[in-house]
């Protein structure tokens, strides 16, 4: 059988790892995925997939967790059309695939052969990469880290980034992760002097580190909130000793494009997003 099912994310960590390495961006992705695995198992009822293949020479990674879209990242196609094989064999409900668009395609077909769903496109991501932060004019305020108080007003803002982004909400609900991380002090936020835009952080490993979401209420939004917060975020995740800093943009959206490049970050790669729909 070339696909093979973990239940421990350290397992599949160390058998992920040849796939994941082919960019440093999927590389601390599979490594912040697992991490959070183990910080917080999930809730009864949430499905989490980790899976790996190989088939010929041909490797593959797959992730999921509830009822998100599965990750390949930058799978060999041929290992991806085996798993999605055997998830669509084994009776798997995927409402769709995210990854290096030739690992999608293949996916994509085989889950075709065996369900008859058909992909259509819904994004086009890119990876950026930032090493040191540049220069920029802040507007007036400041980024705090979010404290307990702030609760219900980061809910809001989560709820309102994911209808937004037209992506599902935590499987484990709203509610739940915003306390998780809050505990952990992962959200930053900017006041002037109420909160204007939020940010996640995560720092695993002591190096691997990424900011998302990112979000600003269009009320505050056109006055470099999220410019600032992002760039004050970014200098403090490398003070802590993070090599570098990732996040991922829609391709759609060229005004956070443009932002992220002033602040310092990079392209790296990009990855293709699609629904399975019936024909």
């Amino acid at each position: 059988m070339p696909v093979t099912f973990h239940s421990d994310p350290a397992a599949f960590a160390r058998a992920a790892h040849d796939v994941a390495s082919r960019s440093p961006c999927s590389e601390a992705l599979v490594a912040i995925w697992c991490a959070n695995l183990r910080r917080h198992p999930p809730a009864p009822g949430v499905d989490v997939l980790l899976a790996t293949a190989e088939a010929d020479g041909a490797r593959a990674l797959a992730m999921r967790l509830g009822r998100h879209q599965v990750l390949l990242e930058h799978s060999d196609p041929a290992a991806a059309r085996e798993i999605a094989c055997a998830l669509a064999d084994g009776g798997h409900d995927i409402p769709g695939v995210d990854g290096g668009e030739a690992a999608c395609e293949a996916f994509a077909g085989a889950w075709r052969e065996r369900t008859g769903r058909v992909a259509v496109e819904r994004v086009r991501l890119r990876h950026h990469m930032l090493e040191s932060v540049a220069p920029i004019a802040a507007p007036s305020g400041a980024m705090r880290a979010a404290e307990e108080s702030d609760h219900a007003w980061l809910v809001a803002a989560h709820d309102a980034f994911t209808d937004e982004a037209k992506v599902p909400r935590a499987p484990q609900g709203t509610d739940r992760m915003v306390r998780d991380r809050l505990g952990e002090r992962r959200y930053r936020v900017w006041e002037d002097p109420a909160i204007v835009s939020f940010l996640g952080t995560v720092l695993v490993d002591g190096r691997h580190a990424r900011i998302g979401p990112v979000y600003t209420p269009p009320p505050a939004r056109g006055r470099g909130y999220a410019t600032a917060l992002v760039a004050a975020a970014s200098r403090e995740l490398l003070d802590r000793g993070a090599r570098r800093v990732f996040l991922t943009t829609d391709l759609a959206n060229p005004v956070s494009n443009a932002i992220y490049a002033r602040i310092g970050y990079r392209p790296v790669d990009d990855t293709a997003g699609y629904d399975f729909v019936d024909p």
